[in-house]
């Protein structure tokens, strides 16, 4: 049912969309303008557009579908200890491709804030790299630290055999403990303080005892490991570009070749 309405109300807002193109320049030019506005961000920050672009893909596909269909969507790409135990390489990075539509607005609000700042601070080598060690760091500390020291219960075994674990929060919570070496000390310790008490408000809201769900752990090891990535933060490209803007407009289309061509720049200084 929710497909049919979506398509209902796309189509014409589509045919409109097009006409206004064909027929009003005021709204074409407003629109190209917007587009080469979305691009120049995107040479920004190449590394945060591919990931919402994915994400936001993944997330459409699952529109429509009934909630037991989705949720075995969802699980199939899950980080259960079955599954990092038959197809660790697979899941670890299917895993961080797909969320709930719901999510789109955080992921967006995720991208904007810091992820792109410190993409555009360190480099998109370098934020990749930090993503990725949150993201398979923390899942795999995780899972090693459930499989050796928790007695799982065959109840336990089955609420976590059923448990959907998907998204990039484990990265993103490494990425902003990361990009908090952008701020002086006294600001550095309170974004470290408030970071912390709220994930560790949020483990307090889990019923270890009464299921095997231990993503807000996973969270607080994420963000340790983005507090010991500080060696990133110490290049001659972040000590240059500490003092930009933190979130970073496209000027004008003029502007577009020079982003291009730092961003050149800065691949070959990374391949050195």
């Amino acid at each position: 049912m929710r497909t049919g309405w979506i398509e209902l109300a796309a189509i014409p807002v589509a045919l409109l969309v097009v006409y206004l193109l064909r027929s009003n320049y005021w709204a074409s030019e407003h629109v190209r303008k917007a587009w080469n506005w979305l691009k120049a961000w995107a040479k920004l920050a190449p590394f945060t557009t591919v990931l919402w672009l994915l994400l936001a893909v993944h997330s459409w596909m699952l529109i429509g579908l009934p909630p037991k269909l989705r949720d075995a969507v969802l699980l199939t790409h899950s980080t259960t200890l079955a599954h990092l135990k038959h197809e660790p390489l697979t899941v670890l990075f299917g895993s961080a491709m797909w969320t709930d539509v719901d999510e789109l607005l955080f992921l967006t609000f995720t991208a904007v804030i810091y992820l792109a700042p410190l993409e555009r601070w360190l480099g998109t080598w370098r934020t990749l790299l930090a993503f990725l060690a949150g993201h398979i760091g923390a899942t795999v500390l995780i899972a090693l630290w459930i499989e050796e020291t928790v007695l799982i219960t065959p109840e336990q075994d089955r609420v976590f055999a059923r448990t959907i674990d998907v998204g990039i929060s484990y990265g993103a919570y490494c990425c902003a403990a990361l990009l908090a070496y952008r701020l002086r000390w006294p600001f550095r310790l309170s974004v470290w303080a408030l970071l912390l008490a709220y994930l560790l408000y949020q483990a307090s809201l889990t019923d270890f005892d009464a299921a095997v769900d231990y993503t807000s752990l996973g969270h607080l090891v994420a963000f340790a490991i983005g507090v010991l990535m500080w060696p990133l933060t110490r290049t001659p490209r972040a000590r240059a570009r500490r003092d930009e803007p933190w979130v970073k407009i496209p000027g004008s289309t003029a502007d577009f070749s020079g982003a291009g061509q730092t961003a050149d720049n800065e691949t070959t200084s990374l391949a050195r």
